[in-house]
């Protein structure tokens, strides 16, 4: 009949796995290198993140700075019809067209507005 010697010592076989144990985590010429080549294979992907992202910022910045150059084109056009619509001639024109006339000098009246009233004080000249 076989005995299970597993079974009837675990407080042995603790131990003996605890020993063992230190000999997996020390890292030999071969894990050294598989552990540099996973650091370095983390720090490229870090890399080309980072590089991806600069790459998609300065297509932004590109289309931004073309957005900013026709916007400003834009407010160029803008001003020069301002201003065209803004000449006395023109204006005189657009007068003719709806049948308006210069203002006559009887036309004329001015309104005097006196200052408020402050209670308390008198008005000069009084």
């Amino acid at each position: 009949m076989a005995v299970n010697i597993r079974q009837l010592f675990p407080i042995q076989q603790a131990r003996v796995r605890r020993s063992q144990l230190a000999r997996y985590l020390q890292l030999d010429g071969g894990r050294y290198l598989i552990a540099a080549a996973v650091i370095f294979a983390l720090l490229s992907l870090i890399s080309l993140g980072q590089t991806g992202r600069l790459a998609t910022q300065g297509y932004e910045l590109v289309n931004l700075q073309n957005t900013q150059k026709l916007l400003l084109r834009e407010h160029g056009t803008l001003q020069l019809q301002l201003s065209e619509a803004e000449s006395l001639l023109k204006i005189e024109g657009r007068a003719k067209s709806l049948n308006m006339q210069p203002m006559q000098p009887n036309q004329v009246r001015y309104i005097t507005i006196a200052p408020p009233a402050v209670p308390g004080v008198q008005a000069e000249g009084r």
